[in-house]
């Protein structure tokens, strides 16, 4: 698995009270030690006319990233699970969404670079 790879697996609501299957994309990908293996992903969503929130960012490339509808990147809501909970890879963003993304991710964690 390599960042910017789209994945299936149950990503966790912000209430942690219940958690969705659904594709997510990896931003990283954490190996402890053999057992303990994490990811830190972004929610992927096909709610594309809903809400808007700062970092969303839409996939141009959807057919090609392996997802089923149009859909979008929403950076404002990450999550890092234990890697065993993906089901499978999806497909990978094209190298211009990524650009987009990458772009969006560096202007909403803005703090974090300086």
């Amino acid at each position: 698995m390599n960042p910017g790879d789209i994945l299936l697996l149950r990503f966790p609501f912000t209430a942690l009270d219940t958690d969705r299957k659904r594709p997510s994309l990896l931003l990283h990908a954490t190996r402890l030690t053999e057992k303990i293996q994490l990811v830190t992903i972004a929610m992927v969503t096909s709610k594309v006319d809903g809400l808007k929130l700062e970092g969303d960012v839409l996939i141009e490339d959807w057919k090609d990233a392996g997802l089923l509808h149009p859909s979008l990147i929403r950076l404002a809501k990450l999550a890092t699970v234990e890697r065993d909970l993906v089901e499978k890879k999806l497909g990978k963003v094209s190298d211009g969404d990524l650009l987009l993304i990458k772009k969006s991710f560096q202007k909403l964690y803005k703090f974090w670079s300086r």
